[in-house]
């Protein structure tokens, strides 16, 4: 639509678009549309309204017989996990958010991602965006490497509306205090801690997790005898899955809100390099 019919528009009459017989509240949409791209303001939705949330899990597979998806090693539907670490991202995820829609892409095998070519994860990456229409990807893992490429595809990722949420990492030689994990330290990530809970089931710092800038919230960290930031991920992917089946069509800024109101401070008061904006439940 032209600025010039767009102006014409909205300066009709009552009477002038009962005379042109313009449905004018048809137009509404597209209107606020266009004038939000002008400033700026507008951010690609979410989960419509006709739709249900489909979250992608980029992972080592799953053995949970319910779970769809492809394996980008073999190039198969043989989603087979022989680390268990995928499928019990999955548990979490069906636990916390049963009536999200989960799609395995395995992308590597045992909990070798770093052994993995970055080219699997990408095209990962772009098949969830253009062939499972994601709202979510849960990224339960850490690269060592910076990556361009895996960047840019990232990137493509969010301009398309999803929201994109992955570990911050564990203290470990490989990665000690201070590293830098991607893909967690991009802008367009959402930087998942996990934490520790005391007897009380308060979130406590802990040595085990690996902390910084990159943290936007926390949550537990463990999941049956295991321990990882792997763990927390699925946790917060499930809270925003629910978010976005109450509330569908919201912008992305909308969804950082909610995770930053919905945290428990905890640590030092507001946000910090551990806890991040705080501890989701």
């Amino acid at each position: 639509i032209s600025h010039k019919k767009l102006t014409d528009q909205l300066n009709l009459t009552k009477k002038d678009a009962m005379k042109h017989k313009l449905k004018i509240f048809s137009k509404l949409p597209l209107i606020a549309l266009y004038l939000m791209s002008a400033i700026g303001a507008y951010t690609p939705v979410l989960a419509d309204s006709e739709s249900q949330v489909t979250v992608c899990i980029l992972d080592s597979g799953c053995n949970m017989e319910d779970i769809t998806g492809w394996n980008y090693l073999e190039g198969s539907d043989n989603l087979s996990d022989n680390s268990g670490h995928g499928t019990g991202v999955c548990e979490i995820l069906l636990e916390k958010a049963p009536d999200a829609n989960l799609v395995m892409l395995k992308c590597f095998d045992g909990e070798s991602e770093n052994q993995t070519d970055n080219n699997t994860i990408i095209q990962a990456i772009y098949d969830s965006v253009d062939k499972y229409h994601a709202d979510i990807l849960n990224m339960s893992w850490t690269l060592n490497r910076d990556s361009n490429l895996l960047h840019e595809a990232i990137q493509y990722a969010s301009e398309n509306g999803v929201l994109i949420l992955a570990a911050v990492g564990n203290l470990s030689f490989q990665t000690p205090s201070g590293s830098q994990v991607y893909p967690a330290a991009w802008e367009e990530v959402i930087g998942v801690a996990g934490a520790d809970l005391d007897e009380n089931g308060n979130p406590i710092s802990s040595l085990w997790y690996l902390g910084g800038e990159a943290v936007y919230v926390s949550a537990n960290g463990s999941y049956e005898d295991q321990k990882g930031s792997s763990y927390a991920v699925p946790r917060v992917s499930a809270a925003v899955a629910g978010y976005l089946l109450e509330n569908p069509g919201v912008t992305q800024e909308k969804v950082l809100d909610y995770l930053k109101n919905k945290a428990v401070d905890a640590g030092d008061k507001g946000y910090d390099l551990q806890f991040g904006w705080g501890y989701i439940e």
